[in-house]
């Protein structure tokens, strides 16, 4: 029944309830809705409305709180009883977090960080945050811990952001049901959870709470700026308060705050302000300028420079706030004195503002020792791989450039495409607002197609064109940009459009996200928030356009739109119960429940012998993965860690430590840098085309490699009159180009990158082993070759000819059944004599390192096995600089930077 219809019917107030009587008898006409209006009319009260929101939003909060929590009790390490954490950052940021509650002062020098290059502590706010909370409760007696706080607090974190999101989308949509859609979806994301998870104490967590801050703030400022000089003052002081904030708390998160902003302020200049005269443009301008003015004041109140705050306006990615102020300055001035600039013609106004905006800027980069055309080429770059961390990030997995495939699937397809067609329901928001229907036409076109180019250009890399590296899918990508940039000046030239504020905070907001889609996994994180956000105005915005449909067909087909995203979004939370398929709910309680500490038992044990049995000064070396670990749980100095904070060191730990063939560069390197201790963990066999990539030549690639495993089934075991003949079943594609010589004597070449090896055959008989065989495959061809080494039992063979590579045999533990040699390495010519190989697979056979003695080995059995992966113990050498009297300890070592590979000439050995 229509409870409105009848509202209007009766066309005056509901009766007071003492005039409703129940009664035997039929109700009259009209009655029945007067008696549903006064039952059910209550749903329809904003105060009941906005209660029953936040109670069903405080229920999201809460269970997903307390699903977070989940996982504390596996956060202990159990040779101290501490809390212990899920990611390596955090052990860093524990750290400085203990060194302010003991001493109070993080001035100086970080001495248990890469020795020699001096390097300070960090004055980013999460240590700072976590100290002071363990005074605060300390206060008041408590016994809670610092380690315990630091555990706890990205959960503490989450609620915040999961709080300010939720305020942002009900005041940016106006929208309870909105916000709550996307409040639900956040709450319970993998993805999210991946950064917001108890023990997972980076500052990531911190950080995302104060980028939402500064954008609320922001928004908020646009909507209220207008009404006074005061409040336009203090306006801009909170906005660059705030982002101001997100720096501190995230330095590297704040690049969104502050293109976001920027981007906003410089739409909204165009399209935001109405016909009211210079008054309000003046008001924007001042606001602007003193949000930029009071985030680089408040810079030294955080432990930075003003300079460190100018010098991020001026970056690649900041130069947008400069250029922004210079544009609406110079269109201001323009507009306000046209009438005595003559050669200033009113409508092209935008494009003399846009030139002398280049002009003025090219001048001050000139001014300040800058090549323009330099920020122009870092600029395009920035475009096409926003987090270009160079050759060492990009071998770390959260580094590394995504694919769109990747966001598919982080979200699952259906939320994607309901994403996609949120986003063009931005642009027909922003659209609708064109009076002359040829332009909102063209409008709409060039936005449906700007969006896709920009989207669908790295596709995955298996897509041939749109893989976001070939010529084509760059082109599309960049000309989307620029056509898109090119539409709003012509739409501007046309005719005088307004948009919402709103409207123009989500574009700006979605190109920087169109941006972010390219730039790293790890940043993954933010992206969701904004795609739930649009998934759920799609959704609302459906059913708005519906009711105000006059087509009937349009009207029901937009419902159905609106009603299937609901659907899809509660089975993306929830699951589906008809396939039994698992939802975003489901995985995030199980990741929560069994989130466990990145420094394992075998790593707590031996952190454990660390410190009780070495010198407090000792000095451990091993790939930087461990630093932090080694630092805060072993308190050790260590050379490397994940700061990176020089990389060039972790190209020469590559190369002239963990693979390179001779041993006096890794004795060199180490007697350079006082080393006690080496470090491999047994993850380094799957990290080893990481470091080896890192480590490899300038121009050519002399390193870099991986560690491939071949597996035997006994079942293919064949006895014969020699012994037994066993087969390794696998995959190694050449790490470089290899000649054999057929029967015949003709030659073949088999290309790096283009052939392989896919099987090993080794017999063993009854006192030793053959020569193994290794069967090549090149263009549909098989090619047999013998190899010349193979380790086994402890031993390694040399059979004096055959390709010049290693078969390392080890065990396998298949069906809970232990067959000792089971398994196979293939250590090609670059690997085979690598320190890692000889040294920790294969136990220094030829005794190339007597100065490195094993002092300890953590694992579940003391020797490598594979188990549906590689295993092996952590093991720690003690290093012996003392006796390497034929060592040069070359200072090069020392230096903080350098090209690759270029100590190659250099003498070793006295």
């Amino acid at each position: 029944m229509d409870l409105e219809k009848g509202n209007e019917e009766k066309n005056h107030e509901l009766p007071h309830k003492s005039e409703i009587h129940e009664t035997e008898n039929p109700p009259k006409k009209g009655e029945e809705t007067i008696s549903l209006n006064f039952k059910f009319g209550f749903f329809k009260d904003k105060k009941f409305q906005i209660a029953l929101t936040i109670i069903l939003f405080l229920i999201i909060l809460f269970s997903s709180f307390s699903m977070r929590l989940s996982g504390l009790p596996n956060l202990v390490d159990k040779t101290t009883g501490n809390y212990i954490f899920a990611d390596p950052d955090a052990y860093y940021e524990y750290r400085v977090a203990e060194i302010i509650v003991n001493t109070g002062d993080i001035s100086g020098i970080d001495l248990m960080r890469n020795p020699g290059l001096n390097l300070g502590y960090t004055q980013e706010m999460l240590p700072k945050i976590l100290a002071f909370s363990y005074d605060f409760f300390h206060l008041f007696g408590s016994s809670i811990t610092l380690d315990y706080i630091d555990a706890f607090y990205p959960v503490v974190a989450f609620a915040l952001s999961l709080i300010l999101f939720f305020v942002l989308c009900w005041y940016v949509s106006k929208s309870k049901v909105l916000a709550l859609l996307a409040s639900l979806m956040l709450a319970y994301s993998p993805t999210y959870l991946q950064r917001t998870g108890v023990g997972i104490s980076s500052h990531e967590a911190l950080g995302i709470v104060f980028i939402f801050l500064a954008l609320l703030v922001y928004m908020f400022s646009i909507n209220s700026y207008k009404k006074n000089w005061k409040l336009t003052t203090l306006l801009g002081f909170f906005t660059g308060a705030s982002f101001a904030l997100s720096v501190f708390s995230w330095s590297g998160g704040s690049i969104f705050v502050l293109i976001i902003i920027s981007l906003a302020s410089l739409i909204y200049y165009l399209f935001g302000i109405k016909e009211e005269g210079l008054e309000i443009k003046k008001k924007f301008i001042f606001f602007n300028l003193i949000w930029v003015i009071f985030s680089v004041l408040l810079m030294p109140l955080f432990g930075y420079s003003f300079s460190s705050m100018i010098l991020r306006f001026l970056a690649n990615y900041g130069v947008i706030v400069p250029a922004s102020l210079i544009f609406m300055l110079l269109d201001f001035t323009l507009e306000k004195y046209s009438h005595k600039i003559k050669i200033v013609r009113e409508k092209y106004k935008i494009l003399y503002s846009l030139g002398g905006t280049i002009v003025l800027g090219f001048t001050a980069l000139f001014l300040l020792g800058k090549n323009p055309f330099d920020l122009i080429t870092g600029i395009y770059s920035t475009l096409l791989h926003p987090f270009d961390p160079g050759r060492v990030g990009l071998t770390v997995a959260y580094y590394a450039q995504p694919y769109l495939t990747d966001l598919i699937n982080q979200i699952g397809t259906s939320i994607f495409w309901i994403f996609f067609l949120g986003l063009l329901f931005l642009g027909f928001e922003f659209g609708k607002n064109i009076k002359i229907k040829k332009y909102k036409s063209y409008f709409y076109l060039i936005w449906t197609l700007s969006l896709s180019g920009i989207l669908f250009t790295r596709i995955s890399p298996s897509n041939t064109v749109l893989n976001g590296t070939t010529f084509i899918s760059q082109l599309i990508y960049i000309l989307s940009f620029l056509v898109l940039g090119a539409c709003f000046i012509w739409l501007f030239l046309k005719e005088k459009v307004v948009v919402k504020s709103e409207i123009i905070f989500l574009i700006s907001w979605m190109i920087m996200i169109l941006i972010s889609v390219r730039s790293a996994v790890r940043v993954m994180f933010f992206l969701v928030p904004f795609v739930f956000l649009v998934v759920s105005f799609f959704t609302i915005k459906s059913y708005e356009y519906g009711k105000k449909a006059k087509d009937e067909l349009l009207k029901y087909a937009l419902y159905i739109l609106s009603f299937l995203s609901l659907i899809l979004i509660i089975g993306f939370v929830f699951g589906n119960p008809l396939t039994g398929s698992p939802g975003a709910y489901q995985a995030s309680s199980y990741s929560s429940s069994n989130m466990g500490p990145i420094a394992n038992t075998d790593w707590q044990n031996a952190m454990s012998w660390v410190r009780n049995n070495t010198s407090p000064d000792s000095v451990f070396l091993h790939w930087w993965d461990y630093g932090y670990l080694v630092q805060t749980v072993g308190n050790r100095t260590t050379v490397l860690d994940g700061g990176n904070a020089n990389a060039y060191w972790d190209h020469l730990m590559g190369r002239y430590v963990l693979t390179t063939p001779y041993p006096e560069t890794a004795k060199s390197f180490m007697k350079a840098h006082n080393v006690s201790y080496f470090l491999i963990d047994p993850t380094d066999t799957g990290k080893y085309s990481a470091y080896s990539s890192i480590g490899d030549d300038e121009n050519v690639s002399d390193r870099a490699s991986y560690l491939s495993t071949f597996l035997s089934d006994p079942k293919e075991n064949q006895e014969n009159a020699n012994g037994t003949a066993r087969v390794y079943r696998g995959g190694f594609g050449l790490d470089s180009d290899l000649i054999l010589n057929g029967s015949d004597g003709r030659e073949f070449l088999l290309p790096r990158g283009g052939a392989g090896l896919y099987a090993i055959l080794v017999q063993k008989t009854n006192e030793s082993y053959s020569q193994p065989i290794g069967i090549f495959v090149y263009n549909g061809q098989q090619y047999q070759a013998s190899l010349r080494y193979l380790y086994v039992s402890g031993n390694l063979l040399d059979f004096k000819k055959g390709v010049n590579s290693t078969i390392y045999i080890y065990p396998n533990v298949l069906n809970q059944q232990f067959d000792p040699e089971g398994a196979a390495i293939y250590l090609s010519e670059k690997t085979m004599n690598s320190l890692f190989a000889e040294l920790y697979l294969m136990k220094d056979p030829n005794n190339r390192y007597p100065e490195l003695t094993l002092v300890d080995e953590e694992g579940v059995y003391p020797f490598n096995f594979y188990y549906g992966g590689f295993y092996g113990p952590l093991r720690i050498w003690e290093v012996n600089t003392s006796a390497m009297t034929d060592i040069i300890a070359r200072e090069e070592f020392l230096r903080d930077s350098g090209s690759y590979g270029e100590f190659d000439d250099l003498e070793f050995m006295k």
